[in-house]
């Protein structure tokens, strides 16, 4: 259905101040040098918030900003493209209605992931044989000092090497009998203090919430591209978080890279019908993500910048003074 004009506007601001919310975190963490995951993290849900909390109010209450009066008074107006003629076509719909497509497009290529997870079912745990239940009560009585306990485990019976956390009502960490003869036993029970780590943040739900909120924001190409910038953060937090659980750097990169090279350097399904034009990119993308955090691994723990969530504040409040003079 073509959008009216009005619906046009405001999907158009809706994108370009996700977009400007981005670009000012982004350029804020390069400025002040952020170098924690947890922190860079905090900045970008404020970019990810925006969209969902502060547009919609700033809409609701300021419904004058969307008068084209105010584009006198405003840092940063687009122009009526509408009111140039090209062969008859409307090309500020015709952008706008570009921009909702390719952000309707990277919703469905995760969508068509995890749909194919979900139609795979729940992994079904199996009784481990002699030698792997060694292993794992071994791992267990490793991690016994963690927060809480040691994470539920659970074993499957499959050659193919897995290492993961799932689950939302009870999450739990699925080991392979692939992934217990590849990895040591140092880099074993890094892995799982990494997984516990994704476990005590509650990631498993919080993937499910994000997912929500993209189909909420299905149009908008920009939250598509942070929520995925989001999740690799959180397997970078994941990776501080179980290193002060315990984990040793250099045994949680070797892990990391001998699951992502076992597991083909990390294929996937094909969601998409050009899916095949996309894998070769995908895997360079996959791959070029694990090398970065083996080298931020090798490194020593990255500092916490002080003041952090004045910062976060400070940030959110810029943001929103300089967003309402972009129409």
């Amino acid at each position: 259905m073509p959008l009216d004009e009005r619906s046009a506007d405001i999907l158009a601001q809706l994108i370009v101040h996700s977009l400007v919310a981005s670009l000012f975190v982004e350029a804020l963490t390069r400025t002040w040098k952020v170098r924690h995951p947890a922190q860079r993290m905090a900045l970008r849900d404020l970019a990810l918030g925006y969209p969902l909390v502060l547009f919609p109010a700033m809409v609701l209450l300021f419904p004058a900003r969307l008068d084209p009066a105010f584009g006198d008074a405003a840092l940063l107006a687009g122009h009526r493209w509408h009111d140039v003629p090209f062969f008859g076509l409307d090309l500020y719909r015709i952008f706008v209605g570009g921009l909702a497509a390719l952000g309707l497009l990277l919703f469905l290529a995760d969508l068509g992931s995890l749909l194919s997870a979900l139609r795979r079912g729940r992994p079904r745990s199996h009784a481990p044989d002699a030698a792997s239940a060694a292993a794992l009560d071994a791992a267990r009585l490793a991690l016994a000092g963690l927060p809480g306990g040691a994470p539920p485990l659970a074993f499957l019976d499959q050659a193919w090497p897995a290492l993961f956390c799932a689950g939302v009502r009870h999450p739990s960490i699925y080991v392979s009998r692939g992934a217990l003869a590849l990895l040591d036993a140092e880099e074993l029970r890094s892995a799982l203090a990494h997984e516990a780590a994704h476990l005590e943040r509650r990631d498993p739900q919080r993937s499910w919430v994000v997912m929500g909120l993209r189909a909420l924001m299905c149009l908008n190409p920009t939250f598509q591209v942070q929520a995925r910038v989001l999740a690799r953060d959180a397997e970078r937090r994941a990776d501080e978080r179980g290193v002060e659980l315990g984990a040793d750097r250099l045994a949680l990169a070797s892990g990391l890279i001998k699951l992502h090279r076992a597991t083909g350097a990390g294929a996937s399904r094909r969601t998409l019908l050009f899916g095949g034009a996309l894998a070769s990119p995908l895997r360079r993308a996959r791959s070029l993500d694990v090398e970065q955090r083996a080298r931020a691994l090798l490194e020593p723990a990255p500092p916490r910048l002080p003041y952090g969530r004045l910062r976060v504040a400070l940030a959110g409040a810029t943001l929103a003074a300089v967003l309402y003079f972009v129409v």
